[in-house]
């Protein structure tokens, strides 16, 4: 079987669905147009869907042979910023775009679930293609698996378009890949007045301004230096004007680590700083904690297909190793059904401009590696799928 060729087969029709899916991003939790359209797609193909929510589609192709049950998870939600490039297939949407790649993810989803259906009596095995909402730190995944429809799965695939890595590179490593997120909001509650008579009043900026300072001790004073881990405040806000002292001041950030004992110890240090600080501030304090998914963990049998699989598909000096992020994906959720694995197609092209980063204004997906990621993605299934 040739997936290189089946996948070309699709180039064209791929191009045009991923530009259709760019000019209508939708956010997370309603992403309804764009299921309307998988579905649309497949089911014209005959091929059999799982609907259990507006926003959540699974599509399963049966292979000719018993074999194992495979999932790829693909995502499907934008992110709620501006579009900057000047693509004619722009965001149609203002203050929405496709800043992360699922429109790409999505459209090889579709594109795999159409290639495994046309070889189907060729293949072994069950493949449940899934298109998985709110992966932008929104829980997604559990959605997902709350369904009960993907718990019969042996082996879960997930892939990820990276501006990183150079265009047409393939990187599966076994391993953490994606540290373990959680997302918080800290609420400062002070006394405000007037800003000339501080000392009638309890500042929560001040107190604030203190925990961001102590918060960084963390990493530095309480985590190895041989562990990896990350604490940063990503937006503070108090304050109406200069004479005024605030009511209230609120930060938001995350934590992130690759370790569950170093993710333990840094939530404990995490609380009592802040609740120390700001009781030591005369303030006091509420934290909100968004714990998003686990870590990442790339399944060593796997990782070892996927690899093989990229070496049927592209020259030995295009597969390379994938080096793990800080960044966190709820793909991590899948582990506690079935071995995973999480790899990334690099597209950075410097001659077509796609260059610029994740959830940035300027980004841009490669197309021309559409058809290689579904290739890529339904060869490493079957190889998996197959028991002999």
């Amino acid at each position: 079987m040739d997936f290189m060729t089946a996948a070309k087969a699709y180039e064209a029709e791929m191009l045009a669905f991923f530009r259709d899916l760019h000019q209508h991003p939708e956010p997370s939790h309603f992403e309804v147009r764009t299921n309307a359209r998988v579905r649309e797609v497949l089911g014209a193909a005959g091929i059999e869907l799982l609907c259990p929510a507006d926003n959540i589609t699974i599509a399963v192709v049966h292979g000719a042979r018993p074999g194992k049950t495979i999932g790829m998870r693909f995502d499907t939600d934008a992110l709620q910023m501006q579009e900057l490039t000047n693509l004619p297939y722009r965001s149609l949407t203002d203050g929405m775009m496709h800043g992360c790649g699922h429109d790409a993810h999505t459209t090889v989803g579709v594109y795999t679930a159409l290639m495994l259906h046309d070889l189907r009596n060729e293949l072994a095995g069950v493949y449940k293609i899934i298109f998985q909402p709110a992966e932008e730190g929104e829980h997604g995944a559990s959605e997902v698996i709350a369904t009960g429809l993907v718990q019969d799965i042996d082996a879960f695939y997930g892939l990820h378009v990276w501006s990183p890595y150079e265009t047409g590179t393939l990187h599966a490593s076994p391993g953490g890949m994606a540290a373990c997120p959680d997302m918080f909001k800290i609420t400062i509650h002070g006394r405000g007045g007037h800003g000339a008579a501080p000392h009638s009043c309890v500042d929560p900026i001040a107190a604030g301004a203190a925990i961001v300072q102590s918060l960084q001790h963390i990493v530095s004073r309480f985590v190895s230096p041989m562990q990896s881990a990350v604490v940063t405040i990503g937006s503070f806000h108090a304050g109406t004007r200069c004479n005024i002292i605030a009511q209230d001041a609120v930060l938001e950030g995350t934590l992130r680590c690759f370790d569950d004992a170093v993710h333990e110890m840094m939530l404990e240090r995490f609380s009592s700083i802040i609740h120390n600080v700001a009781q030591a501030h005369g303030c006091t304090a509420e934290i909100e904690m968004n714990h998003v998914c686990g870590v990442v963990v790339n399944d060593a049998a796997l990782a070892q297909i996927a690899n093989r699989a990229a070496a049927q598909l592209v020259p030995q000096e295009k597969i390379q190793p994938q080096e793990p992020s800080m960044l966190g994906d709820d793909f991590a959720d899948y582990r506690a059904i079935a071995p995973c694995c999480y790899v990334q197609a690099g597209m950075n092209n410097p001659a077509k401009g796609c260059t610029a980063a994740h959830h940035h204004g300027m980004f841009m997906v490669d197309e021309d590696v559409l058809p290689l990621c579904c290739a890529w993605m339904a060869l490493s299934a079957a190889m998996t799928a197959d028991p002999e």
